[in-house]
């Protein structure tokens, strides 16, 4: 059945709309807009003194963004609605590492040279891969890990309450940032133990966390690497890592995990499926966006995961549905191995 020409135009014109207002929120965000509202209105003038603006740009992308429902003009000062609090860093729902860090907007432009090339987009514009420039960059790095605890919020976090937690056990998350999931499911699971295994720099930004959380008492933190072995656990974790990577590091992060398993030890994989067939999913966009940030980077089928566990010395168990587009693979040592 044809669609109305007119309507069909508008839906793309409003894509391009979109794709302005991202740019403006990344934007407001960069320059702490949200954090200056955050306390009361202000004239655009002192706003803009403030955040280091030009008034007269300032106020126009304002006016903008305004029509999104993001501030509001209050006679002479503009003040932030409930939705743009999101963007400020206190918010317990917050987004602003997302808007804040350097990544999908900034890269996105990029899309045409990797459709033609099937390369990564980010080390061309960036200069270097996305982790070397993360590692250069300690102000991005610390807005990284932000953006991935906020992610984990929307996501990881939906699966824990869906899921069995042994009573007592070590549970590994592996390059788990600043231990947001593995918190959450310490908090749980209170017989537990937990080790988070990510980088220096990142864990020295986890013990305060963890000490916020109530659970620093029962969690050993350990500079580690992906590639390498981990501490001996009863359980690992790994959420939002292998879409990250292509099949061969893929492999080789669950290789490593191997080595250090039991043939009693789990492993639950934190990631969003790819559907078999043409269902609309959000994993498909997470696709594009890992298409453009790391060479052979991707989501996958739960064929695809099945593939790789199998060949790594893994057996899958179950697959459990989060109430959100995250989905929990749990795996076994293969008997075979």
């Amino acid at each position: 059945m044809a669609g109305e020409p007119a309507a069909d135009r508008q839906a793309l014109v409003e894509v391009i709309n979109l794709g302005l207002l991202w740019h403006c929120l990344c934007a407001i965000t960069r320059l702490e807009v949200p954090e200056r509202l955050a306390a009361g209105p202000l004239p655009v003038p002192e706003l803009a003194i403030a955040v280091g603006a030009d008034q007269d740009a300032l106020w126009r992308v304002l006016r903008l963004v305004a029509d999104h429902h993001i501030v509001t003009f209050e006679e002479d000062r503009v003040a932030l609605t409930n939705r743009g609090r999101l963007l400020c860093q206190d918010h317990p729902s917050s987004l602003s590492a997302a808007f804040a860090t350097v990544g999908t907007a900034d890269v996105a432009h990029g899309l045409t040279d990797t459709l033609r090339t099937g390369r990564a987009a980010a080390p061309k514009l960036l200069g270097m891969s996305y982790w070397d420039y993360l590692a250069a960059h300690p102000d991005q790095q610390a807005l990284f890990d932000q953006a991935m605890q906020q992610r984990a919020g929307a996501l990881s976090l939906a699966c824990v309450p869906v899921l069995d937690w042994p009573a007592s056990a070590t549970i590994a998350d592996i390059a788990g940032g600043i231990g947001t999931l593995l918190a959450a499911v310490l908090q749980a699971a209170p017989g537990t133990h937990g080790i988070l295994v990510d980088q220096p720099q990142v864990l020295e930004r986890a013990r305060p966390f963890l000490e916020r959380q109530g659970v620093a008492d029962r969690c050993a933190l350990s500079p580690g690497d992906l590639f390498a072995p981990p501490p001996r656990a009863d359980l690992y974790l790994l959420a939002s890592v292998l879409h990250d990577w292509d099949d061969t590091h893929a492999a080789r992060i669950l290789a490593a995990l191997g080595r250090s398993a039991t043939r009693d030890s789990r492993l639950r994989i934190f990631e969003m499926l790819l559907p078999a067939d043409a269902t609309p999913h959000r994993a498909k966009m997470s696709d594009v966006l890992m298409l453009l940030m790391f060479d052979g980077a991707r989501e996958r089928t739960l064929g695809h995961y099945r593939a790789l566990l199998e060949d790594t010395g893994w057996q899958l168990e179950q697959v459990v549905a989060s109430p959100g587009p995250m989905s929990v693979i749990q795996a076994n040592r293969s008997a075979t191995r």
